[in-house]
Order: C-alpha cells, then sequence, then structure tokens
C-alpha cells in the first residue's frame, strides 16, 4: 500500500488512549501484512480511514456492557443494604451519578490502555537541547513506542483528548533536536514490551543533555 494514497488533515487526528492502543496493534498486523515496517503515520491515516467507525462500534458495545454490569453490582450491594430490591432503574440513575463520569475517565486513562507516563521540568537556566535520535534508539533498544510532548511542538502525529500534542520519537516526522527553555514540562508516554525500563533512560538522556 503507498503511504500517500490515502490522507488527512493532521488537524483531524485527535485520538483517546483506547484508540491509540488500536492504532499501534493495528500496525503492527499491517507491518505484517505488507511485509515492512509501517510508519505510524500511515498507520494512523489507514486505520482511522478504514478501522475506526467499527472499532467505535464495538468500543461502545463493550462500554454499555461494562456499564451495566457495574450497574448491577450497585444494585446488589446496595439493596442488601437497604434490606430489599432497590429496583434496576434506580441502581442505574445513582451509579450514573456517582460513579458514571469517574468510571469513564478511568476506563479511557492511560493506565488502563497499558500507557506509562513519566515528565519532568527543564531547570537549567540555560534550557536544554534534546537530541531526538538517542530518544529514538531508547525506543528501539527497548522494543517500545514511546511518545513525547511538549508545548508548542511544530511537527507531532496526534493530538490527546482533544488538548496535547504528541510526537513518536521514531517518526518521520521528528526533528533531530528539540529545544526546551528553562521552566517547561517535557512529557512522554510509553507502551511496550521494554515500557517500564525506557523511560528511566529517558529521564536520565534528559538530565545529562540540560548539564552539557
Amino acid at each position: 500500500m503507498n503511504m500517500y494514497r490515502k490522507t488527512m488533515s493532521r488537524k483531524e487526528i485527535d485520538l483517546i488512549p483506547s484508540e491509540l492502543r488500536a492504532i499501534e496493534d493495528h500496525r503492527y498486523y499491517l507491518s505484517r501484512k505488507e511485509g515492512r515496517e509501517v510508519p505510524l503515520e500511515e498507520a494512523i491515516v489507514d486505520f482511522l480511514i478504514d478501522y475506526e467507525a467499527d472499532f467505535l462500534k464495538r468500543k461502545q458495545s463493550e462500554d454499555v456492557a461494562q456499564q451495566n454490569d457495574e450497574i448491577m453490582k450497585y444494585k446488589w450491594i446496595e439493596s442488601e443494604k437497604e434490606g430489599h430490591d432497590i429496583g434496576t432503574e434506580a441502581a442505574a440513575m445513582e451509579w450514573i451519578e456517582k460513579y458514571g463520569s469517574i468510571w469513564r475517565t478511568e476506563r479511557e486513562s492511560l493506565e488502563k490502555n497499558a500507557f506509562l507516563e513519566t515528565s519532568l521540568a527543564v531547570e537549567d537556566r540555560a534550557g536544554v537541547v534534546i537530541d531526538m535520535t538517542k530518544l529514538a534508539d531508547i525506543a528501539r533498544r527497548n522494543d517500545c513506542e514511546l511518545y513525547i510532548h511538549k508545548e508548542r511542538m511544530k511537527y507531532y502525529n496526534f493530538v490527546l483528548f482533544g488538548k496535547k500534542e504528541y510526537l513518536n520519537v521514531k517518526s518521520i516526522l521528528c526533528p533531530k533536536h528539540l529545544e526546551a527553555v528553562k521552566g517547561e514540562k517535557i512529557e512522554f508516554i510509553a507502551t511496550g514490551e521494554g515500557a517500564l525500563k525506557a523511560l528511566p533512560e529517558v529521564r536520565n538522556l534528559i538530565n545529562q543533555q540540560a548539564k552539557a
């Protein structure tokens, strides 16, 4: 498949963690099918154009089913407390009011979707110039996907939660260096077998480059 066959505006690529996780899975299977390592940019566009509608439909059905399970658990617990059946409708209304938003936020969290997070603030007065090739080396060495967020990045792969731009450190969009000034916060998310090991290496690299 030609990676330029399908295109879409970057502004349209606004994801939630479960979508990003699904895109990573899609990229893996697409790479196996194509017999090559499919770039993230190509996998994102292919997923959003051809697979997102089915993904969201399936996700909605799964969310409703799991939410109903939670409501029925709540109904049983509260009925035991009250000494009588409080009824499904009342249980549903109470659960949604008390726990609905908390449940949805937790279900769509980065942690729930197998992403690890770390962040650090630039403390050196001179700021830091991040060598992006070294970040990419860390990701490859640890067999994981690593994404960086910093305010006002010129290039990025997607927006998460409609708020933050993220760039995969192995992306073809990556500049060779990324500058951050004193006081700026740099955030990373990672997923994959080596994510837990990669993030401390990332912090060490940033701290070393800040002192260089």
